[in-house]
């Protein structure tokens, strides 16, 4: 498997490289709306201290994002990533996410794999979403995946890899979901969607009043497949 483009996060605390990611808010000092206008995602949330990338999520609802300008079909991403909460528990938590999302913005018809979902920050279950390409007008149309006993505060490889056959993902190098076709009246195949990108959120379903939470990124790479390996 040959590295396409290797997306390694260097450096003291500062801004990501500009050339590899595109900010929050659209550049250093802004902030957007949040998931379904839920908080903010703010730059400054987003920062690289002691060679990873650090996103924090405040109890105000200011939080991280940060998205590849490396947008392709088919490929193999990974990320090595951990998460944690840092204050006491108050039923509120932050989801920490990996997410290939689609080039044009169209969602859902152009899909969108989540392909790690944290229910809440270090829990011990990975989960996955993977949305059909599919029109606005019917209901949510997903594939899920749990694989529980994974410690998620701490570090572990996590990918996922898009064919014209499939989608795989793996954890640590082990395989825990694969889908297939699926398409009928309401949408498209699993894994017909048109060209992604790497995105990493860190986003709440509430307002404010969250419990706090860190998601860390060690190092993350996008791969073209060689032909062989979409056949698998």
């Amino acid at each position: 498997m040959v590295g396409r483009v290797r997306l390694r996060l260097r450096g003291g605390p500062a801004v990501p490289d500009r050339e590899k990611w595109r900010l929050a808010g659209g550049g250093p000092g802004a902030c957007w709306p949040g998931h379904s206008d839920n908080g903010r995602r703010c730059d400054v949330n987003t920062r690289v201290v002691g060679g990873a990338l650090r996103m924090t999520g405040e109890a105000n609802g200011d939080s991280g994002w940060l998205a590849s300008p490396y947008g392709q079909r088919y490929g193999r991403w990974e990320a090595r990533v951990r998460s944690r909460a840092t204050a006491p528990g108050n039923g509120r938590q932050y989801h920490p996410l990996l997410i290939l999302w689609p080039d044009s913005g169209e969602h859902p018809q152009d899909g969108e794999y989540d392909y790690l979902e944290n229910g809440a920050p270090g829990e011990p279950c990975a989960e996955a979403f993977l949305h059909y390409p599919h029109p606005g007008g019917v209901p949510v149309q997903q594939e899920f995946a749990q694989k529980c006993g994974v410690d998620l505060s701490r570090w572990h490889n996590v990918a996922v890899e898009w064919t014209a056959d499939h989608l795989r993902g793996f954890i640590d190098g082990e395989e825990w979901f694969r889908f297939s076709g699926g398409a009928n009246a309401d949408r498209d195949c699993i894994q017909c969607a048109p060209s992604m990108h790497q995105t990493i959120q860190l986003d709440t379903f509430y307002g404010d009043d969250l419990q706090s939470a860190v998601h860390e990124v060690d190092w993350a790479r996008v791969y073209d497949l060689p032909d062989n390996e979409s056949v698998r």
